[in-house]
């Protein structure tokens, strides 16, 4: 890793969150360490401390930045779009986004990140995480409503589709070339629309 100067006082912070950012897409999870991210900025290990109480910390500030990225490459905002093709939008870059940046996802989706169990969550990081299901339950018909079971349909498929993928459980049945494979999964997504489409008539068909 290139070592980089500079992140001193006010932006150290942002200094250690861009290192472990970069060290997570480059090398997974497990190169993130306090040290390297101090490192990485020029600084004693101990300085990391001052802005972050451990290495989860600064892991999760980590997962914060990369649902950041994703809600950037998720935001649809053509408003002639209809339901169905926003759901394929966000459907499509959530699934090139996991195939362009499989450690940084792992990351977000673990459960040193995001656990719904932990007894200690992080405001931050849910807060950063919650813009993407909560356009999805708009785009599935559940006008926002996150626990409503149109979106977590929605959702549950496209994230399987995207964990699948990363485990390599579709070897064979998709193609291995990055941008064919994603275009492949959205043919796949193409085929489970119908499954929302009669969110505009308000109609359940027991899927309440």
């Amino acid at each position: 890793m290139t070592k980089r100067k500079g992140y001193h006082h006010g932006n150290l912070q942002v200094g250690l969150v861009a290192a472990g950012l970069e060290l997570v897409r480059k090398n997974g999870a497990s190169a993130l360490t306090t040290r390297a991210c101090a490192q990485w900025n020029g600084v004693s290990s101990s300085a990391v401390f001052r802005h972050f109480r451990d290495r989860r910390a600064l892991l999760r500030a980590v997962a914060a930045e990369g649902f950041a990225m994703l809600a950037r490459t998720t935001a649809i905002d053509d408003p002639a779009l209809t339901r169905q093709d926003r759901l394929l939008a966000i459907g499509g870059a959530y699934l090139r986004f996991a195939i362009e940046e499989p450690n940084l996802f792992r990351l977000m989706y673990g459960a040193d990140a995001l656990d719904p169990a932990d007894p200690d969550p992080d405001p931050d990081l849910e807060a950063a995480a919650d813009p993407l299901l909560a356009q999805t339950a708009f785009a599935a018909g559940a006008e926002g409503d996150m626990s409503d079971a149109r979106t977590l349909l929605a959702w549950s498929i496209v994230h399987g589709l995207a964990m699948l993928t990363l485990d390599n459980q579709l070897e064979g049945l998709v193609p291995s070339d990055p941008r064919e494979r994603a275009e492949r999964l959205e043919a796949i997504l193409v085929h489970a629309l119908p499954l929302f489409a009669d969110a505009d008539t308000g109609e359940r068909k027991g899927l309440n």
